[in-house]
């Protein structure tokens, strides 16, 4: 895996400080509001609550103030705001300022705060925010993975598929795969926690060992992405692509917390197709 460190104005005390502004912001908009959100419904039938929004605005206003050079580009902008953003040739912020939207409406405790950066086509930092637990999962491109300003190494998992947690959301799978993974599921054990980035932070953490989803949009992988990198993990689409790839179009994700499992997982799922 590609170690080197690229060349960026960012470093470790930009991760300490950019981690105070989620915090006070979640605390002031998603902690504040939870247990009694209102939410709409956006046109692909997702929900959007007013913690949201208020965080979205509340960290993009932080940001803009410690960081003037950088856009935005949040899950909750336009389309066309966020394709100026990515176009603008500046660095960006890829944000999704509530992550598990429908967990967090229904009061059910699992929802994340994901946030990235994106510098010459290079995701170069990236922070999980999980504010019901107060865990911070971050990474700098070449330099490290980090749980709550800990530097971790590649934590020790499993060697064989079969020992191993898998995080599967089968609603997005082809038939033909749901039916494999149910009946001949090679894995212990499978969960799916409704919030895409909580679920790659703990995998970079080996809480977890294995990943698929069939289409995820920028923000639910971009921060994640980096994640599992920096922490000694293998991540590609199911055709074997770079999931990141700079662009807005959803994207499939085959991930594993080790090369030796990603290895076991990709020749698994793709002797199906």
């Amino acid at each position: 895996m590609d170690k080197k460190v690229i060349s960026t104005n960012y470093q470790f005390e930009d991760l300490l400080a950019i981690e105070k502004i989620i915090e006070q912001s979640a605390e002031a908009s998603l902690i504040d509001c939870f247990r009694h959100s209102t939410a709409s419904y956006k046109t692909d039938g997702s929900i959007v609550t007013n913690a949201d929004i208020a965080m979205q605005e509340a960290l993009a206003t932080a940001l803009r103030s410690r960081y003037p050079q950088v856009e935005m580009l949040s899950e909750e902008l336009t389309s066309d705001e966020q394709v100026a953003a990515m176009a603008s040739g500046r660095d960006y912020w890829c944000l999704d300022p509530l992550d598990g939207t429908t967990n967090y409406h229904a009061t059910f405790p699992l929802f994340s705060v994901s946030l990235a950066l994106i510098s010459h086509g290079h995701i170069v930092l990236a922070i999980v925010y999980d504010p019901v637990r107060r865990e911070f999962f971050s990474a700098l491109k070449g330099q490290g993975f980090w749980v709550n300003d800990q530097i971790i190494e590649s934590p020790v998992q499993p060697t064989k598929m079969s020992h191993s947690i898998a995080f599967i959301d089968f609603k997005r799978l082809n038939k033909e795969m749901r039916t494999h993974l149910v009946n001949q599921p090679p894995y212990k054990s499978q969960r799916n926690i409704g919030t895409c980035a909580l679920e790659w932070a703990w995998l970079a953490a080996g809480r977890a060992q294995l990943l698929i989803h069939g289409s995820e949009k920028f923000w639910d992988y971009a921060a994640g992405n980096l994640l599992l990198e920096e922490s000694g993990g293998r991540s590609e689409t199911h055709n074997a692509e770079p999931i990141f790839n700079e662009t807005l179009e959803p994207r499939s994700v085959l991930a594993a917390s080790s090369l030796e499992l990603f290895q076991q997982w990709s020749s698994w799922i793709r002797a199906i197709n």
